[in-house]
This record gives structure tokens, C-alpha cells and sequence, in this order.
């Protein structure tokens, strides 16, 4: 197979690159994983954390701008990371640059539904409790006062840039398929037929086991489900 489909992947809020590492051992040959790190975590730690989410994807821009013609490619999202994908495609479009095959949004209400929460703002305890609902993190890791104080600031800054994502007031269709993705018991996400007219031409729905962080659990069936997309993409 000479020309791989690269897939661009984006981290929860408050999430790393790491997440989707286990992926590897999973994805067809037709496919090159590339985690995104964002700014000020990870290996990027260094760096500043943004606290809208413009700023995230112009930053996730400038870093994929030397490579993003050189091979077809797809993103995936999970939850704050659909946003992230929906905008860096608008984005990239923009500036005259190919756009994707194909994006699976996960985990994530479309960008027209609000956000009317101020999790951000909870004092250190109270959004531990709410961190620990949410699922995704272990809770001995929320126990240990070295890794609060490294991530409380990292998951405060992306909740911020989510509560104050503008709500579209006009949708901006992408050119290409999508997939939605979620669990089946995540009642943090709503009204998924919303995302119709957020493309011009065919949505899948797919459901998954498990709450809002569903993919952590059943990685093989997540991936086995981006492998058979990208796999149609060589048989036409």
C-alpha cells in the first residue's frame, strides 16, 4: 500500500496524546495514527495553555500546515477534540489546503448546541467530584496532590474554552462524510440528530458500550470501526 491515510487524533479536555497510543497495535496497515499533543501538556508541557478554543486550533494549524498536503488524511475527536477537528477542518479549508476524507466526531453534542456551564470556575474539590463523574481519570491519580497540581490547571484551561465556544448561529457544512460516535449510558451528550447539517453529504451513527468515555474501554471495536472507513476509501 503506498500512500497511508494519516489519522489526526484530539484529546479530551484535560487529555493527552497518550490516550490514543494504545491504538497503535490496532490500526490497518492503510492507516498512519498521529496523536495530536495540544500546547502545555505532554510533551508540550513547556508550552502555554490556551484557554480558547481558536487559539488551540490555530496552534494544532501551525503545526500540521507543512504536512497536511502531503497525504489524505481523516480526524477524530473525542468530546472537547470533536470541536478541535470541526473547526481545524473549517480552518484548513480556509487557507486553501485539502480538507479530510472523512472526521469522527465522538462523545460530543453538535457545535450548535450551548454550553452553559462554568465548570471552570468550580473551586479545586468541587471539580475533583465533577472530574471523578465524568469518569476518565483514575481516582488514586486525583488523589495525588503532584498530579492535581499539574492537571487541574490543564483541564480548567480546556473547560474554559469550551464554555465559551460561540454557538453557531449558521452551520458551516463540511464536504466530506462523518461519523458520529458515542456511548450508549453517556447522558452528557444530546440530541445527536443535530448533527445532520453539519455535512453535505452522508452521517453515520455508531453506539458503543459504556458512558462518555466509552473509547478507553473498548478501543478494538472504536478502531475496528475507523479501520473499515478508512479501508472503503482503497476500494473505490
Amino acid at each position: 500500500m503506498e500512500r497511508k491515510i494519516r489519522l489526526y487524533c484530539f484529546p479530551f479536555a484535560g487529555g493527552t496524546a497518550q490516550m490514543y497510543h494504545s491504538w497503535a497495535a490496532h490500526v490497518n496497515a492503510a492507516i498512519e495514527l498521529v496523536p495530536i499533543e495540544l500546547s502545555g501538556r505532554g510533551r508540550r508541557f513547556p508550552q502555554p495553555l490556551f484557554t480558547h478554543l481558536a487559539d488551540i486550533v490555530e496552534d494544532v494549524r501551525s503545526l500540521l500546515q507543512p504536512e497536511i498536503d502531503q497525504k489524505p488524511y481523516m480526524l477524530f475527536g473525542h468530546s472537547m477534540g470533536s470541536l478541535i477537528a470541526y473547526e481545524l477542518a473549517k480552518k484548513v479549508m480556509q487557507h486553501g489546503n485539502q480538507g479530510p476524507l472523512h472526521i469522527f466526531f465522538s462523545g460530543r453534542s453538535s457545535p450548535n448546541q450551548s454550553t452553559d456551564t462554568n465548570r471552570s470556575r468550580l473551586p479545586d474539590e468541587e471539580l475533583k467530584k465533577e472530574i471523578i463523574q465524568f469518569g476518565g481519570t483514575p481516582k488514586e491519580l486525583l488523589d495525588d496532590p503532584g498530579f492535581i497540581r499539574m492537571f487541574l490547571p490543564i483541564i480548567r484551561a480546556d473547560m474554559k474554552a469550551v464554555e465559551t465556544y460561540p454557538t453557531e448561529e449558521e452551520i458551516t457544512p463540511l464536504p466530506c462524510n462523518i461519523s458520529i460516535f458515542n456511548g450508549k449510558q453517556d447522558h452528557l451528550v444530546t440530541h445527536l440528530e443535530k448533527w445532520k447539517p453539519y455535512t453535505t453529504k452522508e452521517i453515520e451513527y455508531r453506539f458503543f458500550e459504556g458512558g462518555h468515555f466509552y473509547l478507553l474501554d473498548h478501543t478494538r471495536e472504536v478502531v475496528d470501526a475507523i479501520n473499515q472507513k478508512a479501508l472503503e476509501f482503497y476500494n473505490e
